[in-house]
C-alpha cells in the first residue's frame, strides 16, 4: 500500500514521492541519497544511453535500509522530442501511466516511487525499487551457469516477450539491462525501463514486434551463444502461435544479422557492478 504522492522541493528538483508506508521514516534520507546521485561525476553510472543515465544503487546492507533502487536521470528533450513530450506528457508521466497498464495486464513492472523535474536543467528523474527475490538476466545465464537452467530461462524469456506482444505492448528498450528474473519455478520476469513502452497499433505490428526481439538479441553477454539467441526466438515464435513458427524465427534471425552487420557486431555488456552510497 502506498501513500498519496507528496510534492517536495529539494536542491532545485520538484519531486512527486509515493513511498510505501514502511519507508515513511526513511524518506528524507532516501531522497537525499537520490539527489546526490544526480550530481554529475558523483557516482559512476551503470549505463549511459543517448538520452539518459541509469544507476543501480545498492545501499549499505542494514535491516532498516530500503531495497536496491534503479535511478534514471533523463536528459532535457530536444527539438522533436520536446514537441512529442508536450503532446504525450513527460517521460515520468508516461512511465507512471504505462506501468499501471502493465500491472493491470499481469506483467511484472516495479512501481514508481519518485518522479521529478529539475527546474535548472530540464532533466527528469525516475526512481523505482528492485523487486525482491530477483536477479539480473545477464548474471543468471553467465559462463559457468547450469546449462539446462539457462536453456529453460531463455525459452521462458521468449515466451514472456510473446505474451507482452500478444497483450499489445512493445517494450521501449528491451535489453538485458532491463530484464530481471524472479526466483522460483517456473521462471517469472520483471521488465524495467518503460517510459518508452507503448501499445502497438495493429498495422505493422508484426514487424515492430520482431524489431523489439532483435533489440534484445543484438547484445553480447558472457555465456550467450548464437544457439541461445535462436532458443529465445524459437520459443517466441511458438508462443505467438504463428502458422509457420519456423518462418517467423528465420525472419527474426535475418533481421538480427542485418542489425549486427550495421552495428559492426554485437554490443558487449561488461560485468554488472552494483554501486553503494
Amino acid at each position: 500500500m502506498t501513500r498519496s504522492a507528496d510534492r517536495i522541493e529539494r536542491s532545485g528538483w520538484r519531486l512527486d514521492v509515493e513511498l510505501p508506508d514502511a519507508l515513511k521514516d526513511q524518506s528524507d534520507e532516501l531522497i537525499r541519497r537520490v539527489i546526490a546521485v544526480t550530481d554529475e561525476g558523483a557516482v559512476v553510472p551503470t549505463r549511459r544511453s543517448r538520452h539518459a543515465v541509469t544507476y543501480n544503487v545498492r545501499f549499505q546492507a542494514r535491516d532498516d535500509c530500503p531495497p536496491d533502487l534503479f535511478i534514471k536521470v533523463i536528459d532535457c528533450p530536444r527539438r522533436l522530442d520536446r514537441i512529442k513530450s508536450l503532446i504525450r506528457g513527460s517521460a515520468a508521466a508516461r512511465l507512471r501511466r504505462i506501468t499501471r497498464h502493465l500491472a493491470a495486464a499481469g506483467f511484472g513492472a516495479p512501481p514508481l516511487w519518485i518522479r521529478g523535474y529539475d527546474r535548472r536543467s530540464g532533466r527528469e528523474l525516475i526512481v523505482a525499487p528492485r523487486a525482491e527475490g530477483t536477479g539480473p538476466l545477464r548474471t543468471l545465464i553467465a559462463v559457468g551457469s547450469d546449462p539446462a537452467r539457462k536453456r529453460t530461462l531463455l525459452r521462458a524469456l521468449g515466451a514472456e516477450i510473446a505474451r507482452l506482444h500478444r497483450a499489445g505492448f512493445v517494450h521501449g528498450d528491451l535489453t538485458p539491462f532491463n530484464i530481471f528474473i524472479v526466483d522460483g519455478t517456473p521462471a517469472r520476469f520483471v521488465l524495467l525501463d518503460h517510459e518508452r513502452t507503448r501499445r502497438s497499433f495493429p498495422i505493422g505490428r508484426h514487424r515492430r514486434n520482431l524489431r523489439n526481439l532483435v533489440q534484445l538479441g543484438r547484445f553480447s553477454l558472457p555465456g550467450l551463444s548464437r544457439s541461445d539467441r535462436l532458443r529465445v526466438m524459437q520459443a517466441y515464435s511458438a508462443a505467438m502461435g504463428s502458422r509457420d513458427s519456423r518462418s517467423t524465427t528465420r525472419r527474426a534471425a535475418k533481421m538480427l544479422e542485418r542489425r549486427l552487420a550495421r552495428d559492426g557486431g554485437a554490443q558487449i555488456i561488461a560485468p554488472l557492478q552494483p554501486l553503494k552510497l
